[in-house]
């Protein structure tokens, strides 16, 4: 089997929800060994276990019990990466905060991964997904041009921030290698909010501001946006004049191509209300298949809105890896319950190196094994049952 790039990197991930987590698996999907930490009163709720909870080994571990902080001490002694998702000051008070750990093992790459970052005015404040886009101007530029803000319905900057901090962690990793020296890494899913708005965020002389966005809008201008057909909806995108010359050859278009308003660029630009309205009712007339096929037959780009249950019906994307399945039913351990699975596979590709497929684990289903690899004796594991540092049963049904 071809050894993945990060084959032999242990990775402790404390972190919860979708950000942090999201990192810990993507640096699984390349070959990290990522433990996941978590006390037995915070399971998990399983479709983002499903999610980002893959391809990682389970420990039930309550580090704020004395005896649990003294047994995450030492698997922090094996550590290449450590990620957390506390709120600044919080993993210090624990005793576990990058200068402390960084004086156990200077190698590590510690990973701070927030909503607001760790300086400025905000350091302190909580935050999840809608409190980035609220504060980076997302859902004003969603709003429709109408001024009432309207949430993002996808956690683009969970998801964005958690592989921003993979890529932060493979940059230390790298530097790692020729100064022999850990660091600290730090994301944070307003600073990712602003770098994925990024083109609203550019300005230059002469510049004028036109934050469009939002379903009122439902794209940039007439030639590119979305269209209702007589079945569904689809997204139109044309960006020259020489597509736009092609498109009037198609009979349903040819009267807009000789009308005075719409002979160029500016006109055209002027008149876009006007071009919108005669393109909903053309697009309406005909069925999305049709106006695939035939928009295809030009050249023209044209693409269906398309469902979640049609994205896992497509023999290819299962084919191709995008998407995963995974029967349980069937399984002798606590995961049978999961029943017939489905998540999002690797959406990168290597010619040499062959990704691996994650799967996710039963909670706490590696505790004893885990705890035994650091040499702890049955006696000793019973001890921290009784302190509460572990559970008393294991592993935990999700």
């Amino acid at each position: 089997m071809t050894k993945l790039p990060l084959d032999g990197i242990r990775v402790l991930d404390l972190c919860i929800v979708l950000a942090g987590p999201t990192c810990g698996k993507t640096l699984a999907q390349y070959g990290a060994e990522v433990i996941k930490i978590d006390p037995e009163h915070r399971p998990p709720q399983l479709t983002p276990w499903l999610d980002v909870g893959r391809g990682k080994r389970s420990i039930s571990l309550n580090i704020v019990n004395p005896d649990g902080l003294e047994t995450f001490l030492k698997l922090v002694d094996s550590a290449d990466v450590i990620l957390e998702g506390f709120r600044k000051g919080v993993t210090d008070r624990l005793g576990i905060g990058y200068q402390q750990l960084k004086a156990r093992n200077p190698n590590l790459v510690y990973a701070s991964i927030n909503c607001f970052g760790r300086s400025g005015p905000w350091e302190f404040r909580p935050g999840f997904e809608q409190n980035a886009q609220a504060a980076t101007g997302v859902q004003l530029r969603n709003s429709g041009g109408k001024g009432q803000p309207r949430p993002a319905t996808f956690t683009l900057n969970d998801y964005g921030t958690g592989i921003a901090a993979a890529y932060g962690i493979m940059m230390a990793l790298l530097e790692r290698e020729k100064t022999g020296r850990g660091q600290q890494v730090e994301a944070a899913l307003s600073y990712t909010s602003a770098t994925i708005s990024g083109q609203y965020h550019v300005t230059h002389q002469n510049y004028v501001r036109n934050d469009i966005g939002g379903p009122g809008v439902r794209g940039l201008n007439a030639l590119t946006g979305l269209y209702e057909s007589s079945d569904s909806w689809v997204f139109l995108s044309i960006s020259s004049n020489r597509e736009w010359e092609t498109l009037c050859r198609i009979e349903e278009f040819s009267n807009l191509g000789l009308q005075e308003e719409f002979l160029s660029d500016d006109l055209r630009s002027k008149n876009d209300l006007l071009l919108r309205e005669a393109f909903e009712k053309i697009f309406v007339a005909n069925s999305t298949t049709y106006w695939i096929e035939t928009m295809s037959s030009i050249r023209i780009p044209l693409v269906k809105n398309t469902t979640a249950a049609e994205i896992h019906g497509d023999e290819f994307n299962h084919e191709r890896g995008l998407i995963k399945d995974k029967d349980y039913t069937n399984s002798m351990d606590l995961n049978s319950s999961w029943g017939n699975t489905s998540w999002a596979g690797n959406p990168v590709i290597m010619s040499e190196t062959p990704l691996q497929d994650v799967n996710p684990p039963i909670f706490g289903g590696d505790t004893v094994p885990i705890l035994k690899e650091l040499g702890l004796t049955t006696e000793e594991i019973a001890r921290l049952r009784e302190t509460g540092a572990i559970p008393e049963v294991l592993p935990i049904k999700i």
